[in-house]
């Protein structure tokens, strides 16, 4: 019998292992990095959650409903405004260990100014303080186990820099990069652009210029008010060309999908200043549904409420940076939290 065996024509017993992988079904997809991961949230530390206790008083019932923003994993954001980010990424990353040990805070990075469109590039000194700045932020992050969402925007205006300035800022990206996957326990995702800015071939060959095999994968959406399934679907095409690439979706603003101008020539495909209208997405979670592949989590990489500054689609709008509390409100009202 054993002699037997050993004389069964190879080619049969190929067969009979497809036939057993058929019997036991398609092989699951492998866990992402962000598979079980507990989000931080810190309803009265964060942007929204600070301003309600500013208003409580003055406008309490707009301090309640505030807090559906509140209440909800918040992205804290570092940048150059924060000079050597050492110091305040480290009190922030202590507060996380001692209100919720266990959880894991949701940060990301701005830091380039994306005023490099057509023939100019960062300067020599402007491209070494980017570089100090990435390492010094690595070092703060130590081994603290944290989500870094890295640099907003740094692909999604791309396609507007020169030869010579997209150079720069491949390179730019491959340093912070390199700095970032030192630290041990920090899960990088780097901006991946979004579905309405386009090209995945392009995006592709940059991201591989950038590295992006040394980390996680790629955020995308990060300033836009993209539909969901859109954003998905382009992730998707990401990673169909990226073996092995994850990544993770901005909806903060997905609610209601984009707005498209009346002339798209003057303003482009969408409108991303403080667009009116728009309400808030699906929730930050990391239970995503198994049927997309590639995809680790959704987030609110855009702290909903945050103005984006002076735009022409809504004027009055206070100042980059400052929470609007009447846009949040605007956002909360029109919310859908639906994969759409």
């Amino acid at each position: 019998m054993a002699g037997a065996m050993r004389r069964r024509p190879v080619p049969v017993l190929l067969a009979a292992l497809a036939l057993c992988a058929l019997a036991a079904g398609p092989a699951a997809a492998s866990p992402g990095p962000l598979a079980g991961v507990r989000f931080f949230t810190d309803p009265g530390g964060s942007l929204a959650g600070t301003v309600i206790r500013q208003i409580r008083s003055s406008r309490p019932q707009a301090a309640a409903r505030l807090q559906v923003i509140a209440d909800q994993p918040e992205t804290k954001r570092f940048g150059a405004w924060d000079g050597d980010p050492v110091r305040r990424v480290r009190a922030y990353l202590d507060r996380v260990a001692q209100l919720q040990p266990g959880a894991v805070p949701l940060v990301s990075t701005y830091r380039l100014e994306h005023k490099s469109c057509g023939g100019t590039s960062d300067a020599p000194q402007a491209i070494a303080d980017y570089a100090a700045w990435y390492r010094r932020f690595a070092q703060a992050l130590g081994s603290r186990r944290v989500v870094v969402f890295l640099e907003i925007d740094a692909l999604m205006t791309a396609r507007c820099l020169s030869r010579h300035g997209l150079a720069v800022r491949v390179a730019e990206l491959r340093s912070a990069i390199g700095s970032l996957a030192s630290a041990p326990n920090a899960i990088v995702y780097v901006d991946g652009a979004a579905a309405d800015v386009g090209n995945v071939r392009f995006f592709a060959r940059v991201l591989r210029r950038i590295g992006v095999q040394r980390i996680a994968g790629v955020f995308l959406n990060g300033t836009h008010q993209d539909w969901t399934r859109r954003e998905i679907g382009y992730g998707e095409q990401l990673a169909r060309r990226l073996p092995g690439l994850r990544y993770v979706v901005n909806t903060a603003t997905n609610g209601r999908g984009p707005l498209r101008p009346h002339d798209r020539v003057a303003h482009g495909n969408t409108i991303h200043c403080n667009p009116p209208g728009r309400g808030l997405g699906p929730r930050p979670t990391t239970a995503v549904p198994a049927r997309y592949a590639h995809l680790d989590a959704f987030a609110w990489v855009g702290q909903p409420g945050r103005s984006a500054g002076a735009c022409s689609a809504t004027p009055g709008a206070p100042p980059s940076g400052t929470f609007w509390v009447d846009y949040a409100l605007a956002l909360i009202d029109r919310a859908d939290y639906r994969i759409r």
